[in-house]
């Protein structure tokens, strides 16, 4: 048995291949009917098919044995659908406590309520490769506090501390392949420019609350206006 039993948990996706002699002479192929997608094309010989990340059940499968040379039973496309890696992100704000997560450039945070953001996580999900996320904040009193990552909470949690500047960058493999990329709304100052890969966003010296936040994972060599100034320091 593949999959489990007794545990209410779903299947999302399968992969199927033919071994020994038999391999040589056939080809197997199979597609499957996922929640939301519907049939999916015919994948073959131990490639993926359904879908990864998005937490979404396979309902029902097809399985042909197809002689080799032969055409495949349907089209082959769009076999299996894997959601890309995000950035999800959630503040602590004054009077309101955790918000729910955001990602992918959302605004965490508020704007126009003078209220100050106190603490943060940043995670990433659905990692193509290997590696995470770190990150640092100037917190009012404290200044720069050590490096967190992968979810932690940075700043501070019930002692009405502002944050005032933040720095994110991306570990590993990963960042061979993705920037990542944010701005703040910071008090008086309004939203200032993008920074990125650990360059320090907000101000220091002036004793100005961030108010809110967005954070954004973009592929390498992506064109980004950054325009604006990210970081004021007095």
């Amino acid at each position: 048995m593949a999959g489990t039993e007794g545990k209410s948990l779903r299947l999302e996706a399968i992969r199927i291949k033919l071994t020994g002699e038999i391999a040589n002479y056939y080809d197997i192929y199979y597609r499957v009917h996922s929640q939301e997608f519907g049939w999916l094309g015919w994948a073959k010989n131990g490639e993926a098919s359904g879908t990864e990340g998005y937490a979404y059940r396979l309902e029902a499968i097809e399985i042909k044995l197809v002689q080799k040379g032969k055409v495949a039973p349907g089209s082959t496309s769009n076999v299996f659908i894997k959601k890309p890696t995000q950035v999800i992100y959630s503040t602590h704000v004054q009077n309101i406590g955790w918000q729910n997560a955001k990602t992918n450039g959302e605004i965490a945070g508020t704007t126009g309520q003078s209220l100050r953001l106190e603490g943060i996580n940043v995670n990433l999900s659905n990692l193509e490769f290997s590696g995470g996320i770190t990150y640092q904040t100037h917190v009012q009193n404290i200044g720069w506090q050590g490096w967190k990552s992968n979810g932690q909470m940075a700043g501070t949690e019930g002692k009405s501390l502002r944050l005032e500047a933040i720095r994110i960058k991306l570990t590993g493999e990963i960042a061979n392949y993705y920037d990542i990329y944010y701005r703040v709304h910071s008090q008086e100052f309004g939203w200032l420019g993008w920074a990125k890969n650990g360059e320090a966003s907000g101000t220091e010296g002036y004793a100005y609350r961030l108010e809110a936040i967005e954070i954004k994972l973009v592929k390498k060599n992506t064109n980004i206006n950054t325009q604006g100034q990210a970081f004021y320091k007095k």
